[in-house]
């Protein structure tokens, strides 16, 4: 079990869920990803999570319906940055968009060339700054 001082944000989301960003996601996340061509930073989880462009259902057939990922595109490395966040107690896909349950960051990383189709689904929540932005034109 995680101790609190192990933890370096909780946060509520746009949702209403309680997600957690624990310091072990975070190291573990550094070591892996420590030679990759944009390396993330922990300012790039938290924005990210905190001002997202969309929301995505999880595709991937491992997590299920418990999955929400968080998208964000950032302006100085020209790169998508997804972060997923796991929630406990999700039945069917959907559960936490009515807010109330606890959540997790698991990973994140940057698009980087890679097709995230077969993992990350469908928007179902777009930022209103986008949508105004889209508007318009």
């Amino acid at each position: 079990m995680h101790r609190s001082k192990d933890v370096f944000w909780y946060r509520q989301d746009l949702l209403g869920n309680w997600v957690s960003f624990y310091e072990e996601t975070w190291n573990l996340h550094a070591e892996k990803h420590a030679w990759d061509k944009i390396p993330a930073t922990q300012e790039h989880f938290y924005q990210t999570f905190t001002d997202p462009d969309y929301l995505h259902r999880s595709l991937d057939e491992f997590i299920g319906p418990e999955s929400c990922v968080f998208e964000k595109f950032f302006e100085s490395e020209q790169q998508k940055f997804y972060v997923p966040v796991l929630y406990e107690g999700v039945i069917t896909a959907g559960d936490y968009d009515q807010g109330g349950k606890k959540g997790t960051v698991k990973t994140g990383y940057f698009q980087s060339g890679i097709d995230p189709s077969s993992t990350i689904g469908e928007i179902f929540w777009t930022n209103p700054k986008l949508a105004k932005i889209k508007g318009s034109r």
